[in-house]
């Protein structure tokens, strides 16, 4: 019912299932459609990475570390591994997950130079690829179950799908400079069904706190690495301003809200 008592045509969780359903949409999308999504009006392919790079680390630093701050004590007690070092601080799980996904890109690199390759071919590509894949296929997963099991309104859930849609767009860039063919036959596939996969699993589950705080501090630290690493383009190719933009104008938006 309205305030006026006029019933409503559409309810708060309609709504908020309407909007997760746009977004998750979009994510997935940006790796099916990479090409017509980076079509900027006024802008080179370079200029419009170094936006998308801007929004996602400004929204890592703004909203995502913060929120891994407030959600500190769902690790008290819990002295499991990984969970003991992120009881001393969530921080160190970022750290982690920028680390992990540190070490899947020297694994890809090297597997391309020319003595690994030489003593590995023709299986060395593979293996590489589908581990790379597979990190992947887990952090869109959860990008997609996020979506739908979003805890702080419908704001904070669509300014976290936009930021993801502008970031997985800088990761199939990269993907696809580094993989190629396989990327394109395969790998766009699997990271778009793998957002579509953790969505489904978000609408009938629900993870424990610690869990998704794990998670979250584990994609923390990821898009810290892949926006720095990826969507801002090589050094002599960068451009600043449009970064800077994006960056402030996202912030902004984050502080506003």
């Amino acid at each position: 019912m309205t305030d006026n008592g006029m019933p409503a045509l559409v309810s708060p969780v309609e709504i908020e299932t309407i909007l997760a359903a746009v977004l998750v949409g979009a994510i997935t999308a940006a790796h099916l459609l990479p090409e017509e999504l980076l079509e900027p009006v006024g802008l080179s392919r370079e200029s419009l990475l170094s936006v998308t790079g801007g929004v996602s680390i400004v929204y890592a630093f703004v909203h995502l570390l913060p929120e891994l701050d407030e959600r500190q004590e769902v690790f008290e007690g819990v002295t499991v591994l990984l969970w003991s070092l992120a009881a001393h601080h969530a921080y160190a799980v970022a750290f982690v997950g920028l680390a992990l996904f540190y070490g899947l890109e020297r694994l890809a690199t090297v597997s391309k130079s020319h003595d690994f390759g030489r003593r590995l071919a023709p299986v060395a590509d593979d293996p590489v690829f589908w581990v790379h894949v597979g990190a992947f296929a887990v952090y869109n997963a959860f990008i997609g179950y996020a979506v739908v099991r979003g805890e702080a309104g419908a704001d904070n859930v669509a300014l976290f799908g936009i930021a993801m849609t502008l970031h997985v767009v800088g990761n199939d860039e990269a993907m696809e400079r580094r993989h190629h063919e396989l990327y394109s036959r395969f790998g766009k596939w699997i990271l778009a069904g793998a957002v579509v996969l953790g969505a489904g699993i978000g609408a009938v589950y629900t993870v424990s706190d610690v869990t998704f705080t794990t998670l979250l501090g584990l994609l923390t630290g990821g898009i810290v690495f892949n926006s720095i690493k990826d969507e801002l383009p090589r050094t002599r190719e960068s451009r600043f301003w449009p970064f800077a933009a994006g960056a402030t104008a996202y912030g902004l938006l984050l502080l506003l809200l």
